[in-house]
């Protein structure tokens, strides 16, 4: 980390990977449904065992693979509340974000970023029907870079949230003796360039490490969790509570 990362950065998404999202969101809702209509109605008509398990058995995997897309549309609209021009900002101050206003350091306990490299590049070489399903997954939502900030006071700072339709944005995590953590995870590519998302990343943990709060960038997601588990005070923690 250099004096140049403590420099406040803002980066909003960037337009033509923006519309590309919102453009593929709408063909996949639409499409999926279109799909499993087109594919249920040729199995009634066929009346075959076949058909209709095979129609079935696609219905199934098409509701699963719509769910998730609404989803990544939820997290979306959260981050940065339908609007490309509203910023993510990491300064002394703190980190602002659309839903929650400014959050001061003071708030925060620790920062964890995730970039997952080997999937990112699996992707790019991924051939055929599999690697355009995947590429148009991670297009739609599906990221491989993630930037985690962990809360002091999860509850409050869903309290904080409007609208109040995304407050579950920020996660809880349960701590014994204490309000529960809370944690924000930015999507850090997707609808931002690569050069945007890495300024923040080293931002978020320059601040933090000037603070002496824990930082860390990895490329297992599940390597944040450790920070709740040990600082949670609950024997046996597993890292997740059940929704408040």
């Amino acid at each position: 980390m250099s004096d140049a990362d403590l420099v406040p950065v803002t980066i909003t998404p960037d337009p033509v990977l923006w519309a590309r999202v919102i453009r593929r969101e709408r063909i996949t809702l639409v499409g999926t449904v279109v799909v499993v209509v087109a594919i249920e109605a040729v199995a009634n008509l066929f009346g075959t065992l076949g058909a209709i398990i095979v129609a079935h058995g696609t219905t199934i995997v098409a509701a699963c693979y719509f769910v998730a897309v609404l989803r990544f549309r939820r997290d979306r609209l959260a981050q940065t509340l339908g609007d490309p021009s509203r910023g993510i900002t990491v300064s002394p101050a703190g980190v602002e974000v659309p839903l929650l206003g400014l959050i001061r350091w003071e708030d925060i306990v620790a920062v964890f970023t995730v970039y997952d490299g080997a999937r990112a590049d699996r992707f790019t070489r991924s051939t055929g029907v599999r690697g355009f399903a995947e590429r148009w997954t991670h297009a739609v939502g599906s990221a491989d870079h993630y930037l985690t900030v962990a809360l002091r006071d999860g509850p409050a700072m869903r309290r904080r949230a409007q609208p109040r339709q995304f407050r579950r944005w920020v996660k809880l995590w349960a701590r014994s003796g204490a309000p529960d953590f809370g944690a924000i995870q930015v999507i850090g590519d997707v609808y931002y360039t690569d050069e945007d998302a890495a300024r923040l990343d080293r931002a978020l943990r320059a601040q933090a490490t000037r603070r002496g709060l824990p930082s860390s960038r990895s490329a297992n997601m599940l390597d944040q969790g450790e920070f709740f588990r040990t600082n949670s005070g609950i024997a046996g923690f597993d890292g997740r509570t059940g929704d408040k």
